[in-house]
């Protein structure tokens, strides 16, 4: 049986899925969590200010050093700085992936436990 046809704006180019009733009843809060994060996802993204790679190199750089021989005040203060800078930018871009395929996987876990009804 099939569970989804997949057709493609001829406009856009972008493809979407067609389901049948029955099977978005049974996906609809995953889909609809998975929405309000991406939404969330989208606005951190349009707030937060752009990390550059130049921030990334002087952080390691002060990572570096601060193993090898110590840093100095000043540059405790710039690596704190750097890294709560860094943190919500790796966030935005990795964090909500991965939750949303932890609960897709959690929602076929549990969908494979059900007793099968025919």
């Amino acid at each position: 049986m099939k569970t989804a046809i997949i057709v493609h704006s001829k406009r856009t180019g972008k493809g979407y899925a067609v389901i049948s009733e029955c099977l978005y009843q049974q996906v609809r809060p995953l889909l609809q969590l998975a929405g309000s994060r991406l939404d969330a996802e989208a606005h951190r993204e349009e707030d937060s200010p752009e990390w550059f790679e130049e921030n990334n190199a002087r952080r390691i750089e002060l990572i570096n050093k601060k193993f090898n021989q110590g840093l100095t005040t000043v540059e405790k203060k710039e690596l704190a700085a750097l890294n709560a800078y860094a943190g919500p930018f790796r966030d935005q871009k990795s964090g909500i992936r991965t939750e949303i395929l932890e609960l897709i996987l959690a929602g076929l876990k549990r969908q494979d436990s059900k007793p099968v009804s025919g």
